[in-house]
């Protein structure tokens, strides 16, 4: 029963980690340059402009991912969300959401099977 489990919080995390990091290397790729473009074509400065280890990715990422789901990013902390909001497009929110959950996933199956480990054994 241990093995069976273990194989498979081992496969979760690892199909989890496949599609963040396919996604999120495309996302960085397509769709962080494109709204970088259309908000400095806008007049308004770029967006968090430093990126320290892709961490601009996943902001923009978590703040498009709480816009595809209807929840209001207005005050999502170190980027304008409103902003990034305005100028993604529909292809751009369902990436994010994409990176954001598959990241989010991962980390709960990780998370609940540290949690069962503890609380059974």
């Amino acid at each position: 029963m241990t093995d069976e489990r273990s194989m498979i919080e081992i496969l979760a995390v690892f199909g989890f980690f496949l599609v963040w990091g396919v996604a999120l290397l495309v996302f960085n790729r397509t769709t962080v340059p494109r709204i970088d473009r259309r908000i400095e074509e806008a007049g308004y400065s770029r967006e968090m402009s430093i990126d320290v280890m892709g961490t601009r990715a996943l902001w923009f990422s978590d703040v498009l991912a709480l816009g595809f789901l209807g929840i209001s990013s207005s005050k999502y902390p170190f980027i304008n969300g409103e902003l990034i909001n305005e100028y993604a497009t529909r292809y751009d929110r369902a990436l994010g959401f994409i990176v954001s959950s598959s990241l989010y996933g991962m980390l709960l199956v990780l998370f609940v099977a540290w949690l069962i480990r503890k609380v059974i054994h």
